[in-house]
């Protein structure tokens, strides 16, 4: 499963600034008047020298094949990956079964595709020996969003020994009910889908699209939690047990390996550019790491003249775009 909201959010730049990492994202602009938006991959090195070295790979879960293409290169030369994906084995995500595809991904897949984009599950290569899933599991994440204790990977079959079996069957019974609220068989995930790949044949629709996103990015810095705080406390719930609790357990899994007889070289750690602030401050604050390099890679990007908009939609699309987030993130008197 591949929440679409922890699913978008991106990059920055590698000086820290007043205690805090930079951004993990930023909108630039390109010499032929096009918007860029462009995910940081940070590399953060041991306080040991020879140590290895943390590469933190922010992904946009929504981008052009050849930005996926150099991501790919970078995962497979490192000697291990730590990748997110709730429900994911080690080897990727759930295969296909028939015509059906995973929760989430089924309206992602035509979101990406109604704007001539790729979706990450559909670019990258996860049949690698040295890739690792790390992340929560759906039964843990329902447990978590209705209040209950952060169960880590492995964990979850120990509740049935206290004589709690009902409880885990009826966990699995809502991570199913809960997986097939969200799969490719509903009606609105359907309808949504039909629809943005009718319209996603129209050049300007996809700009508008793109360029919506972009400049929505670009106003927040790529920090999704500053929309979800406002947008009440079950949305600020919600997006806390996304990111913290779901980097509590990449950021376990990661420090038991640093931590262990020989660990690897190179790590990168493959997650949504959200998780990435807190995880590089986890990595500097409690393990002593220290950011040493960026490397920018671009997502995708939009020439909105090329595409035939005229300056008066494009000052529309960032005045709608300034307008929302103003009124979300407003205090409330």
């Amino acid at each position: 499963m591949h929440n679409l909201l922890g699913s978008i959010a991106f990059l920055a730049c590698a000086c820290w600034v007043s205690g805090e990492p930079a951004p993990y994202l930023r909108v630039t602009d390109d010499k032929g008047g096009g918007r860029m938006m462009q995910v940081a991959v940070r590399t953060l090195v041991s306080p040991k020298d020879g140590g290895p070295q943390v590469t933190l790979l922010g992904v946009s879960h929504l981008g052009d094949s050849g930005y996926y293409e150099k991501i790919q290169k970078k995962l497979d030369a490192a000697d291990l990956v730590l990748f997110e994906g709730v429900g994911f084995e080690d080897d990727g995500p759930p295969k296909k079964d028939g015509d059906d595809s995973s929760a989430v991904s089924g309206l992602q897949l035509s979101f990406a595709r109604s704007m001539g984009l790729v979706f990450q599950l559909e670019a990258i290569r996860y049949d690698r020996p040295h890739f690792r899933n790390s992340d929560i599991s759906p039964e843990a994440l329902i447990t978590r969003l209705e209040g209950g204790p952060l169960v880590f990977p492995g964990k979850e079959g120990s509740a049935g020994k206290e004589g709690t079996t009902g409880k885990e069957q009826k966990g699995n019974l809502q991570s199913r009910e809960f997986a097939k609220a969200l799969s490719g068989n509903s009606f609105i995930f359907k309808f949504l889908g039909k629809t943005l790949s009718l319209f996603g044949k129209n050049p300007q629709f996809r700009a508008m699209m793109k360029l919506a996103i972009i400049e929505t990015f670009g106003s927040i810095e790529g920090d999704v939690s500053r929309l979800a705080a406002a947008s009440g406390p079950g949305m600020e719930k919600f997006m806390r047990v996304l990111l913290e609790d779901r980097n509590t357990i990449v950021f376990r899994d990661l420090r038991k390996v640093l931590k262990g007889k020989n660990p690897p070289k190179s790590i990168v750690v493959f997650y949504g550019a959200a998780h990435m602030a807190d995880l590089e401050n986890r990595l500097v604050e409690k393990m002593g790491f220290r950011p040493d390099s960026d490397e920018w890679l671009t997502a995708f990007g939009v020439n909105p003249k090329e595409a035939g908009l005229s300056a008066f939609e494009v000052g529309l699309v960032r005045k709608m775009i300034r307008m929302q987030i103003q009124k979300i993130t407003k205090p409330k008197k």
